[in-house]
């Protein structure tokens, strides 16, 4: 995570371990973002129906939950980031130490 970026000298500052988990929000939260809300919307066409306005619709009024910041669609941003930690939580006992 080196470069000339503009945060380059606050990530130099970072750990490694904090830089990881960095990467990890930055990762696990763009998939919350940008494929979450098309997965949530082809199971919903697909289990209840068409949606009234179709994708951009739904789309538009999932943005608009996440900019208004509301809990639910914050939840679905960072829900895969909290699934990949418990995850790791829950598996930390039987990972061997190097």
């Amino acid at each position: 995570m080196t470069g000339s970026g503009p945060f380059s000298k606050y990530l130099s500052k970072l750990s490694p371990f904090w830089r990881r988990e960095l990467g990890f929000v930055a990762l696990l939260g763009g998939f919350g973002l940008l494929v979450m809300p098309f997965l949530i919307y082809l199971a919903g066409v697909l289990t209840l129906g068409p949606y009234e306005g179709g994708l951009l619709a739904f789309l538009g009024s999932l943005m608009g939950a996440v900019f208004t910041a509301k809990p639910s669609a914050w939840l679905l941003v960072i829900g895969p980031y909290l699934l990949f930690t418990g995850v790791r939580l829950l598996t930390r006992p039987f990972r061997r130490q190097a």
